[in-house]
């Protein structure tokens, strides 16, 4: 039964990348593709204190939650990990991902190194990614093009994303988003064992 469980870890995908790297836009592809598939698959959702953007819905982007409620969840051992991040407490929950896991979906986790390496802890079997730009300077156009960002957030992103590349050899599987046609393929690869040649 121990052998099983481990062997369903495998089915937790944790996907890392610096700010800018194409992270979310992939993970859009990977999702859409298994629908068209009909694949098992659910996007982790985090249980966050921060207040909604606009246009982020409950229950689908993140679960908002006051300090309390989420206090009561580390408590009560609810988070494989937590962290306070820019003033805010972010948390993914446990209990969700084991009862798809267990249910034989492929769990996909869009989680910062730091998070992923404490996961990576609990869930050592798990499928580790990392995704990196070409290249520094190519991160910061991104960014720069996005337009979300001041001259100041954009410089800490570039400057946090030197470190974060430094970590992608603690992933089992790192791919560099050049062309998102061709990262994409490669995540599908490594999801859903797909050989697109």
């Amino acid at each position: 039964m121990h052998k099983t469980l481990n062997n369903k870890h495998e089915n937790l995908v944790i996907i890392t990348a610096p700010s800018g790297a194409g992270k979310t836009t992939l993970i859009k592809n990977i999702l859409a593709h298994a629908n068209s598939q009909a694949y098992k698959v659910f996007l982790s959702i985090s249980h966050t204190t921060r207040q909604p953007r606009e246009g982020e819905e409950h229950g689908k982007d993140y679960y908002f939650m006051d300090e309390k409620e989420f206090n009561d969840n580390i408590s009560a051992n609810e988070y494989i990990e937590h962290a306070v991040v820019h003033g805010n407490l972010y948390g993914t929950p446990r209990s969700q991902i084991d009862n798809y896991l267990a249910e034989d979906y492929k769990v996909l986790l869009e989680i910062d190194w730091q998070g992923a390496v404490s996961v990576l802890e609990q869930y050592p079997n798990a499928t580790s990614i990392f995704i990196s730009p070409p290249s520094i300077e190519e991160l910061r156009t991104r960014l720069e093009n996005r337009g979300l960002d001041s001259k100041e957030v954009i410089e800490k992103r570039v400057q946090g994303a030197k470190l974060e590349l430094e970590k992608a050899t603690q992933f089992r599987h790192q791919i560099t988003n050049i062309s998102l046609d061709t990262a994409t393929k490669n995540l599908l690869n490594i999801i859903f064992r797909e050989n697109h040649g």
